[in-house]
């Protein structure tokens, strides 16, 4: 649990900048600011991004994401409209070796020229023809004897790490070292993305061919990480929506669940690929779940080619990837076992493939996988521009910003920055104007308590548009069922642009397991594709309570 002593709390939003306070790294800081960042990025060091014809490196994404000008495929100039405060390069590790050794033997290897070609087609060929095989056989494909793949390999993470450690510059910007675990069995996508807290890492990046399974990447983590003095690392799960549930299968073994839950703390719950909060039509929804959602890719593709209705095996396991469905499931696996190996905290993030970290504007997007997407007619009509994530850190340093991600003191937003408070307190008193007592943070996990019920405060401020709505979800273990509440706050049609929210949970129970969290909603906005309107929205990171 962690608790803070608050007396006063007005202007918790409002006050300053993401550089207000003065940054001395190293020292002790006090007062929080919101930092913005992209967690998810992909640049021509991901095979896929490369075969789609993305030549940008990692110098090129972290140049974007403190404010510099890109060229799309037609020639056009984007920039961020506000800079970010952080970023992590998170390129697909698994073809590390054949990447660089095409970069570096490319005229003598008739597989890269071919490669080469077809990435400057601006076609499909490079995927289906060249790529696709390679990942569905599972092999690394390295092009040199396999003994030296290796050197290959850590050549080219010895680059990412190079990109991430010049970017850096503490008080400024923060770069993270990074890559993506990218298992997908079956075209199902149980991936995670390794955040580092330093540039101490393992000296080859784990990956998906090498630790196939999710027990493997945790082992992977626990002894790579743990030979290297100093090293410390977050495992983020995304687009579990396209992973029919099996990024969240348990263990028989109770030590990979507590591995699991010692690296895996967060939680991608939006991104360009579709949104992870709650499936429409489970029992863990309600009417605002619609909202940018996908289908697992196979389900995807079957229906396409001979259209069916979902059968209800497959809407539970669909279901099964929500982040509604897993947080509960945590909650059950720790009233029997002790350990919830799935008390994840929320974060947003692009998935960019075209090395472009925090690019989420619906107007004028020009998508995110370069010449294959940036004509809205050949878009793919089911992605969205990604998401962003904002953390609650006493300065802009990679180890106020890793503490703060690993203490879940972050909320998610659908791409707005939208601020987003979510405390809670067993305090006697507690209001918009002042509260008195001790406040513990989302991301917190709090004992129960039989003095009073606890009351929550969600404030929020707007970004560009008003804020329509605040929700407090719950989910709660009651006479051994689960169980769902959605609180809501409204207020008029036109919104308004600051929200503080005061509510005391009368219903509460000091001997049930359950948690909390925040979901503001703004107003209709109309989306990327100048036909549907829909409500951007962000989402607290949750606050547990346990008997």
């Amino acid at each position: 649990m962690r608790i803070t002593v608050v007396w006063l709390l007005i202007g918790l939003l409002s006050g300053g900048g993401a550089h207000a306070s003065e940054c001395h790294p190293g020292e002790r800081q006090t007062n929080q600011n919101v930092y913005w960042g992209d967690l998810h990025v992909h640049t021509a060091y991901s095979m896929d991004s490369y075969v789609f014809g993305n030549l940008r490196t990692p110098e090129d994404a972290y140049a974007f994401a403190r404010g510099e000008a890109t060229a799309t495929p037609t020639g056009e100039a984007v920039k961020l409209d506000r800079p970010l405060d952080f970023a992590a390069v998170t390129d697909h590790a698994e073809y590390f070796g054949l990447l660089n050794v095409c970069r570096q033997q490319g005229d003598e290897q008739a597989y890269c020229q071919d490669l080469a070609e077809a990435a400057g087609e601006g076609t499909r060929r490079g995927f289906n023809e060249l790529f696709l095989p390679i990942l569905l056989a599972g092999d690394k494909h390295c092009l040199v004897e396999e003994g030296e793949c290796p050197v290959f390999e850590r050549d080219l993470w010895g680059k990412v790490i190079k990109a991430a450690e010049e970017a850096n510059d503490p008080c400024n910007f923060t770069a993270f070292v990074a890559n993506e675990w990218t298992a997908s069995p079956g075209h199902l996508h149980w991936h995670r993305n390794l955040i580092y807290a330093s540039a101490k890492v393992p000296d080859l990046p784990i990956n998906s061919i090498d630790q196939p399974l999710q027990e493997d990447l945790w082992a992977a983590l626990d002894r790579s990480c743990g030979q290297v003095e100093g090293c410390d690392v977050l495992a983020i799960p995304h687009n579990s929506n396209l992973s029919m549930g099996g990024s969240f299968t348990l263990s028989d073994n109770g030590a990979s669940n507590q591995a699991r839950a010692r690296f895996e703390k967060l939680l991608e719950i939006h991104q360009h690929k579709g949104n992870s909060e709650c499936y429409p039509g489970s029992v863990l929804s309600d009417e605002d779940c619609a909202f940018e959602q996908m289908l697992p890719i196979p389900l995807l593709q079957e229906l396409a080619e001979e259209p069916r209705e979902i059968t209800d095996e497959e809407h539970r396991q669909i279901a099964g990837g929500y982040a509604r469905d897993v947080l509960a499931k945590g909650l059950e696996t720790q009233a029997a076992s002790g350990t919830n190996p799935f008390a994840y905290g929320f974060v947003g993030s692009t998935d960019t493939h075209a090395a472009r970290p925090g690019y989420v504007s619906e107007q004028g997007w020009t998508g995110h996988f370069g010449a294959m997407d940036s004509d809205p007619a050949s878009r793919p009509p089911l992605y969205n521009p990604g998401g962003i994530v904002g953390v609650w850190a006493e300065e802009n340093t990679r180890s106020a910003i890793f503490a703060a991600l690993a203490r879940k003191e972050t909320f998610a937003t659908s791409g707005p920055r939208i601020r987003l408070r979510f405390d809670q307190t067993f305090g006697a008193y507690a209001s918009c104007e002042r509260t008195v007592g001790e406040v513990s943070p989302m991301g917190s996990t709090v004992p129960g308590s039989s003095a009073r019920p606890p009351a929550f405060i969600v404030r929020a401020m707007q970004d560009q548009r008003p804020l329509a709505r605040v929700d407090i979800v719950k989910l709660y273990l009651r006479d051994d069922r689960l169980q769902q509440a959605v609180y809501s706050f409204a207020g008029d049609a036109e919104g308004k642009a600051d929200w503080c929210v005061a509510w005391r949970d009368e219903d509460y129970r000091a001997n049930e397991y359950a948690l909390w969290y925040a979901r503001v909603l703004e107003v209709p906005s109309m989306r990327w594709d100048g036909k549907t309107q829909i409500r951007e929205r962000a989402w607290s990171s949750p606050i547990w309570s346990v008997p």
